[in-house]
């Protein structure tokens, strides 16, 4: 019986110590209470033998007056079958190409953010290769960053030099 059981159980076990790695502490008791109820629907299927129980249809052929009535009893008994649950929509089949292109999704979500990662660095490098704002003058200001620095000659701007209040930028309204 043990090994029927071990038997059933080998196909659907499920990875418990795994699973509660993944659970959020806040939804630990959720989880318990979920284990408890999982474990015992798990156990009223173990209390029953996975196949029926053999009889000896021998012995009452021999004590009944009738023994065609034994013959008739032995043929409907091994005529039973318990019907187990089959995947007829082939859900499983789904499932399993939907974890694949899940596994795909992930890894090149995982890439783009390696790139933009290394992009990131990249950029922290270029920022901690300039002068500190401090030792920075107006000239070494307009070499690094020319987009943002005032130049007075290519592209006058009226004070407060913001770039929204300036004829020309898009949300011009004037100045107040």
């Amino acid at each position: 019986f043990g090994k029927m059981a071990a038997r059933r159980i080998a196909r659907s076990a499920v990875d418990w110590t795994a699973f509660k790695e993944r659970v959020p502490p806040k939804q630990q008791e959720f989880f318990r209470a979920f284990k408890a109820k999982s474990d015992v629907f798990v156990n009223k299927v173990h209390m029953y033998p996975e196949e029926l129980p053999k009889i000896d249809f021998a012995f009452y052929k021999a004590r009944l007056p009738n023994p065609a009535l034994a013959d008739k009893f032995q043929a409907a008994y091994e005529g039973v079958k318990v019907p187990y649950p089959t995947d007829k929509s082939n859900m499983v089949s789904s499932i399993d190409g939907d974890q694949k292109q899940a596994t795909e999704m992930s890894k090149a979500f995982v890439a783009e953010r390696q790139e933009e990662i290394g992009d990131a660095k990249t950029l922290l490098s270029k920022i901690d290769s300039l002068p500190k704002p401090e030792e920075m003058t107006l000239e070494m200001y307009a070499y690094y960053f020319p987009d943002k620095a005032l130049d007075p000659v290519n592209r006058p701007t009226f004070w407060p030099h913001l770039p929204y209040l300036q004829p020309g930028h898009k949300d011009y309204k004037g100045i107040p």
